[in-house]
C-alpha cells in the first residue's frame, strides 16, 4: 500500500480515536510521582494514550503505553505496560504486562505477560507468561515458560523447571511435572502429558 493511499487510513484512525476520547473525556497523557496526590489526572480517571509512573501511579482504566515503577490500574487495562516494580491491574487486561519484579491481572488477561513473578488470578486468561515464576488461579491457556510454573487448569505447554497444574491439557517438559488429573502418573520427570 502507497503512503498517499495509506494517510487517509491512519487520518481516520487517529480521528476515530480522539473521538471515543473525547467521549469519553479520558485523559491523554498522565506523569505521577505518587497517588493519589501527587500526579496531574486524578486516580479515579481514564487515561488513554501515555502514562508514567515515577514512583506510584494508579487510574481507573488504561489503554496505551504504561511506563513506571509501579503501575495500577484500578479498572482494565489495553496496551503495552512495562514498570521496574510491578504492574498492577484489578480488572481485565489486553496487551503485553512486563516488569522486572511482579505482574498481577486479577481479571481475564490476554497477551504476554512477564516479570520476576507473573500472576493471572481470572478465569479465561490466554497467552503466554514467561516469568521465573508463572502463577494461573484459574484456566489459563498457552504457553507458560519459567522456572516454576502452576496452574489450576492449564490448557497447552508448560516449560520450567517445576511444572504443576491440577488439570492438565496438555504438555509439560521439565524435571520435575505433576499433573493431578493425569491417568498414568500424577508426577513424571522430564515429560508428562494429558490430553
Amino acid at each position: 500500500m502507497k503512503l498517499p493511499r495509506l494517510l487517509p487510513v491512519l487520518t481516520g484512525c487517529l480521528a476515530f480515536t480522539a473521538a471515543i476520547t473525547a467521549a469519553r473525556a479520558d485523559a491523554v497523557f498522565q506523569f505521577g510521582f505518587f497517588a493519589p496526590d501527587l500526579q496531574l489526572v486524578e486516580s479515579t480517571a481514564n487515561v488513554s494514550g501515555l502514562r508514567i509512573d515515577f514512583v506510584y501511579g494508579e487510574n481507573a482504566n488504561v489503554s496505551g503505553l504504561d511506563l513506571g515503577v509501579v503501575n495500577s490500574t484500578t479498572g482494565d487495562f489495553l496496551g503495552l505496560g512495562w514498570a521496574v516494580g510491578a504492574n498492577l491491574v484489578d480488572g481485565n487486561a489486553t496487551g503485553i504486562q512486563w516488569s522486572w519484579i511482579y505482574s498481577h491481572t486479577g481479571g481475564t488477561f490476554a497477551g504476554w505477560q512477564s516479570g520476576l513473578i507473573a500472576r493471572a488470578s481470572g478465569a479465561g486468561s490466554i497467552g503466554l507468561q514467561s516469568g521465573w515464576i508463572n502463577l494461573a488461579e484459574k484456566d489459563f491457556s498457552g504457553v507458560q515458560f519459567g522456572l516454576l510454573n502452576r496452574a489450576e487448569t492449564f490448557k497447552g505447554l508448560q516449560l520450567g523447571f517445576v511444572n504443576m497444574a491440577e488439570h492438565l491439557d496438555g504438555l509439560q517438559i521439565g524435571l520435575v511435572n505433576y499433573a493431578a488429573n493425569s491417568d498414568v502418573y500424577k508426577i513424571l520427570p522430564l515429560v508428562n502429558w494429558q490430553f
